[in-house]
C-alpha cells in the first residue's frame, strides 16, 4: 500500500486508483496510476506498508494492550513503481 505523507500540514493519506488524493494543505497528491503504479507531487514523503504484514497486523488486532507492528518503510526518492511528477 503506498501512502504519502505532507511535511507541510502533517496530514497522511493513502492513494486511490484513477482519483487524484491531496493533502489538507493541497500542497502534496497523487493517484495510483494502475494496481502497482503510482504518482505523486509536492514536497511530499512516500510511503508504504508491506502489505502481507499490514493484513496480518489486522487479522491480529489485540483487544487490549500494545497493538500489533506490522512493516511501513519510506519509499526511496528512485523508486520504479512510485515516481515524482511535477
Amino acid at each position: 500500500m503506498k501512502l504519502i505523507y505532507c511535511p507541510l500540514c502533517h496530514d497522511l493519506f493513502r492513494l486511490n486508483v484513477d482519483i487524484r488524493r491531496t493533502c489538507m494543505c493541497g500542497a502534496c497528491g497523487g493517484t495510483y496510476v494502475d494496481n502497482v503504479q503510482a504518482e505523486y507531487y509536492g514536497p511530499a514523503i512516500p510511503l508504504g506498508f508491506d502489505n502481507p504484514s499490514f493484513l496480518q497486523a489486522v487479522d491480529n488486532q489485540p483487544n487490549r494492550g500494545m497493538g500489533k507492528l506490522f512493516t511501513g518503510f519510506v519509499i526511496p526518492k528512485e523508486c520504479k513503481t512510485f515516481r515524482k511528477v511535477k
